[in-house]
């Protein structure tokens, strides 16, 4: 079966009269190209091009920061074994170079700078005593005697850190100001990022804009540099207690309502150490403060066993190391 040919499809065929008369309407609505014309490809134009270099320009820039960064960071990181670090300072007593083994006294009215490793400074402060006991690449250990210390680290968590008798102040990529006295008694202040201080088995995480107090036999309560007076004595008071096996709830009392917002990492801190405390006022003072379980009465009550998943949900509102620490970069220029 063959088809019947088609004007439609095939001009050389006669149309209908209907299908001409159409075809004479549209003619005239024909596109003829013309013959006398000669089309060039158009050439782009100054913007464009200009456009082109600055996006190529900062492709390769970027590209060369990334390899210089990645090039640059390994060698800060390393170091050798036991290599001496440089001291800067105007006493005559004090070396220039510090040993694994020495210790460093500061006279009561100089200080000196430390260049710890490459990862960092260090000021110390007058009528100081410390001693380097430790250096290489990843650990970087010191141990503070007697006097204050102002150190600046710019490394990952764990790499530097500074013993205080049976205590130890951790860096976590951070600035820290700690001091100690003959007794033992000290007190660590950060300004950037986070430290754990650990004694006998205790850790406290320390975030920037707080204070810590810590003596030869355990870490106090963090406390923020905007806690009131009556605040931080009344947790000092509750901590001491109960350490002890005390409970206070006077005292509870008193810290549950004279605490403010920025007392949060403070009161969080204190129902970790103490999980029985969620049984009183701070529990539902602290619950006010996060978007978690307010009135949930079965986490109230995990809380109080020690459940450390309902820790967790209030623990995780709270950004916490190890953080990234290269985005401090400013620290990086101590």
């Amino acid at each position: 079966m063959t088809e019947k040919p088609d004007p439609l499809w095939d001009p050389d065929l006669p149309g209908d009269p209907d299908l001409e008369r159409l075809a004479s309407a549209l003619g005239a609505y024909r596109h003829v190209p013309r013959t006398d014309v000669v089309w060039s490809t158009p050439r782009p134009s100054r913007a464009g091009r200009r456009r082109r270099r600055v996006v190529f320009a900062a492709a390769a820039t970027l590209a060369a920061c990334a390899i210089g960064i990645a090039t640059w960071l390994p060698w800060r990181l390393q170091w050798s074994d036991h290599r001496q670090w440089a001291v800067e300072t105007d006493a005559q007593a004090l070396p220039k170079t510090w040993a694994v083994g020495q210790t460093l006294a500061t006279p009561a009215d100089q200080s000196a700078t430390i260049r710890v490793a490459r990862i960092g400074r260090m000021e110390i402060l007058p009528g100081t005593r410390i001693r380097l006991s430790d250096t290489r690449t990843g650990h970087h250990r010191l141990d503070l005697l007697e006097g204050r210390v102002r150190a600046r680290i710019w490394a990952p968590p764990g790499y530097f850190g500074i013993a205080a008798g049976a205590g130890e102040a951790v860096d976590l990529g951070c600035e820290f100001d700690m001091s100690r006295n003959p007794r033992g008694e000290g007190t660590i202040h950060v300004t950037s990022g986070w430290i754990m201080h650990r004694v006998n088995g205790q850790e406290t995480l320390v975030p920037a804009g707080s204070t810590l107090e810590f003596n030869a036999r355990r870490s106090g309560i963090p406390l923020a540099t905007t806690a009131t007076r009556g605040f931080a004595s009344a947790v000092a008071g509750l901590d001491q207690r109960m350490s002890e096996g005390h409970r206070m709830p006077e005292i509870e009392a008193i810290v549950a309502r004279t605490a403010t917002a920025s007392d949060r990492f403070t009161l969080l801190t204190l129902l970790t150490r103490y999980p029985a405390l969620a049984s009183g006022p701070i529990y539902p003072r602290l619950a006010t403060m996060f978007d978690g379980p307010a009135s949930d009465p079965g986490h109230r009550e995990a809380w109080q066993r020690g459940s450390v998943h309902a820790m967790n949900l209030w623990w995780e509102q709270i950004p916490r190391p190890p953080k990234a620490w290269w985005l401090n970069w400013r620290d990086a220029l101590g």
